[in-house]
């Protein structure tokens, strides 16, 4: 009796040591967050690690309707002001309290135009917000603002802590989510731990690890081998059918809020014809792109109005694949092969493009493919392909001819617009500029009826189509797989992780 009972407290101490291991998962994203301060990000990675370490006011849900966050209730008393009830008894990582001071200085800092936020001008129709007391807060208007709410999803800070760190603060970020950072190796590695303190409980996930793999494929095989636990697109498609057939895996798709496209640099001298640009869209074969590259999983793109949304419309002109007309439209605009040599030129200057992108598998297939065409209609093109920080910032600088990138989390066609085509926007890479657009487009913010908001932006997409600005090559699937271990994860066509803070790991 005596060794059984020794050998049943063995087995007890053993189980206690085995439930009491934190429950850890590991995911793999191909780009490191640019930083973890939600008012600078710029990145889908930052909107992840947004997702668990902050809450906004709402958060948005699969059907993307607004959800109280951090704002128990609201209410438009007027046309121009909203006035929002805070949730009570929140607190931030470093224990202080949250209230209406910290929603006015989070939304007061990101209008300041020294602060550089990026993503600023989706918030300027706020002229300014302001606590009526401790737990209400007021936004005031300068015109009626349709998607107000759902740009309230914005991560809320702390106004003493980042006030004080300053610049500082996107590397110690403190929030109010779900998670709390405590560990950051840029480019390589991000780490979360549960929040004790979380205002609806604390997750039953204890700690998550993030690697930053920007290959595709050895993020797959990270997965495969049982180092990661999630991943999600960018994924290698040509693997997803074995996937699916896997016991292990959790496999979901779905349509994505979001296009890739080539953004065409307006302020390059070659670039700045538009007879040249139609001549790339011609030149371009995207159903090629989606069956062969994308094996369907990624669609072939038309416009920045996006599927299955109310707002696409099959009005917009699209460019279909003719690679005659291209040519064509070449030789209109003065680019012929004058000595032979397969490569067009133009008062003596050979017809020379450079396209470039981020580390990514497929999208480097995507430029080597048009490479390919381009160079059959006497483009000389050439690609180049590096690491994600030093592209996007030669792209911000508009130190670039054509950039193949990815537009995401586009839950209005306001986000879809606003700061990739007006004058004044954010992320108008290309210098593209019409005064047409820029009225519609401040037009089609102000205006709360959605039926004559979709005959707005149906307009400004056939502008945009017939300037061609950006080549709209393909419309995202977003794919998530996952150990079945991992339960409760709800996968959000706008790639949110969200759900991570109530989900559970076997």
């Amino acid at each position: 009796m005596r060794y059984l009972s020794l050998f049943l407290t063995l087995l007890l101490v053993l189980f206690g040591a085995v439930m009491a291991q934190d429950k850890v998962l590991n995911a793999g994203l191909d780009v490191d967050a640019g930083t973890m301060d939600p008012r600078l990000a710029r990145d889908t990675s930052a909107a992840r690690i947004q997702e668990l370490v902050y809450n906004g006011l709402v958060s948005l849900d699969p059907e993307l309707v607004p959800q109280p966050e951090l704002a128990e209730s609201w209410n438009f008393t007027s046309p121009t002001t909203l006035v929002v009830q805070l949730r009570p008894g929140v607190v931030f990582h470093n224990g202080q309290p949250f209230t209406a001071e910290d929603v006015v200085y989070t939304f007061t800092t990101l209008l300041e135009e020294d602060f550089g936020a990026p993503r600023r001008s989706l918030y300027t129709p706020i002229t300014n917000v302001e606590a009526l007391d401790e737990l209400t807060v007021q936004f005031n208007l300068s015109q009626p603002y349709a998607p107000l709410l759902q740009y309230l999803d914005i991560g809320i800070v702390p106004n003493e802590a980042a006030a004080a760190l300053g610049a500082d603060f996107g590397d110690n970020p403190v929030g109010t989510g779900p998670f709390r950072l405590v560990n950051w190796e840029k480019g390589n590695r991000i780490e979360l731990e549960a929040f004790d303190e979380y205002f609806k409980g604390r997750p039953n996930i204890d700690k998550i690890n993030i690697s930053v793999i920007p290959d595709n494929n050895v993020r797959l095989i990270a997965l495969e081998s049982g180092d990661l636990d999630l991943i999600h697109s960018p994924v290698p498609p040509q693997d997803l059918e074995r996937l699916v057939q896997e016991d292990k895996f959790a496999v979901s798709q779905t349509t994505a809020l979001g296009y890739t496209y080539l953004n065409l640099n307006l302020a390059d001298p070659i670039l700045s014809d538009v007879r040249v640009r139609k001549a790339l869209a011609y030149l371009s074969d995207r159903n090629a792109l989606s069956e062969v590259i994308f094996f369907g999983m990624d669609q072939p793109g038309k416009s920045f109005l996006l599927p299955n949304t109310f707002y696409y419309s099959d009005e917009v002109t699209e460019y279909s694949y003719d690679p005659e007309r291209g040519k064509a439209l070449l030789t209109e605009a003065g680019w012929v092969d004058n000595d032979g040599d397969g490569i067009r030129e133009k008062d003596g200057q050979p017809l020379q493009l450079e396209l470039t992108t981020n580390i990514d598998p497929n999208r480097q297939q995507v430029l080597e493919f048009l490479q390919g065409e381009w160079l059959d209609a006497g483009i000389d093109a050439s690609v180049r392909v590096y690491e994600w920080p030093s592209y996007i910032g030669d792209v911000i600088a508009g130190d670039y001819q054509v950039g193949l990138i990815g537009w995401l989390l586009l839950t209005d066609p306001d986000r879809a617009t606003f700061l990739q085509f007006h004058t004044e926007g954010g992320n108008n890479y290309g210098s593209y500029a019409n005064n047409t657009v820029n009225e519609l487009l401040e037009q089609g913010r102000a205006e709360t009826d959605p039926n004559k908001r979709k005959e707005i932006y149906t307009e400004v997409a056939q502008i945009i189509t017939d300037e061609v600005p950006y080549i709209f090559l393909l419309y995202q699937g977003y794919v998530v797989i996952h150990d079945k271990n991992l339960e409760g994860f709800v996968v959000h066509p706008a790639g949110s992780w969200k759900s991570l803070e109530t989900a559970t790991l076997n």
